[in-house]
């Protein structure tokens, strides 16, 4: 029943052009837009090729996957995350849906869709990092190098999943606002703003009081240290034992939330939506 609902999310997703794009692959696009057309500026401005320069291809795409939950990107992932989660509210339809499967299944298949869908936009983000390093290398002459600080696929996959699971913590939060709210842009306000505070809070708590219970409760702090971790030389100074708390504690944002959202949904009247 779980794979049904799954495959239905799924279908209707590949379906809805305008979500697809806005949600889950502008912002990537912008990237890649920005950052070609910054490397085309300073070529217009140095008038001249840089042959001793390079461009370090693991580097271009780990900073990309450390930017890739960052406030930008997040107003588009819960724009996406909004219209899966909370479509069937403002369209009216979940008393369509309730009576072929059951209410865990019907929100569980729509946060792993969009679990599914932010994986993509990942993917996405990745291939047209490295696109853009290509075009930046013909543009200004710069010579390619795969990794200028000894730089793995393990710890670019590593990267890649803790960006993954930090967005994940915002996809679990946007299930609750939108059960709570049965509103798109209410998902999308809350979202954002929640981001926004844990980047505000990220910078001025790690600062002051560095690994304590107060930082570690801010999953954007969390998700910091733990690409630190996986990605930086000797772990960027970073114990195993804080990246265990770190992770724990993403993990358990992630987990409640879906929970207290499926809770929450299986407790709604739907008899109107």
């Amino acid at each position: 029943m779980l794979l049904d609902a799954i495959s239905a999310e799924r279908f209707r997703l590949l379906r809805d052009r305008s979500t697809l794009f806005w949600g889950f692959a502008f912002a990537p696009l912008v990237g890649f837009v920005l950052s070609v057309g910054g490397d085309l500026f300073v070529r217009n401005m140095i008038k001249r090729p840089m042959p001793g320069a390079t461009v370090d291809l693991a580097g271009q795409v780990l900073k990309a996957l450390g930017g890739g939950a960052s406030t930008f990107s997040a107003l588009f992932l819960m724009i996406g995350a909004a219209a899966i989660l909370a479509g069937d509210y403002r369209w009216e339809t979940w008393r369509l849906l309730t009576p072929r499967n059951t209410r865990p299944n019907l929100l569980g298949a729509k946060l792993l869709v969009v679990g599914e869908a932010i994986l993509w936009n990942l993917v996405l983000t990745v291939i047209l990092t490295l696109a853009a390093a290509v075009i930046s290398a013909g543009i200004s002459g710069k010579t390619l190098v795969g990794s200028a600080n000894s730089i793995g696929l393990g710890q670019i996959a590593g990267a890649f999943v803790v960006t993954w699971l930090e967005a994940m913590t915002l996809a679990s939060l946007a299930a609750c606002v939108a059960v709570i709210s049965r509103s798109t842009m209410g998902v999308v306000v809350v979202c954002l703003g929640a981001r926004f505070v844990q980047s505000i809070l990220s910078s001025v708590l790690g600062a002051m009081a560095p690994e304590t219970w107060k930082t570690y409760a801010i999953p954007a702090y969390d998700a910091d240290l733990l690409r630190a971790f996986v990605s930086a030389p000797f772990h960027g100074g970073v114990t195993n034992g804080a990246a265990g708390v770190a992770l724990l504690v993403l993990l358990a944002w992630a987990t409640i939330l879906t929970v207290a959202a499926i809770a929450l949904f299986g407790r709604q009247d739907l008899t109107r939506e």
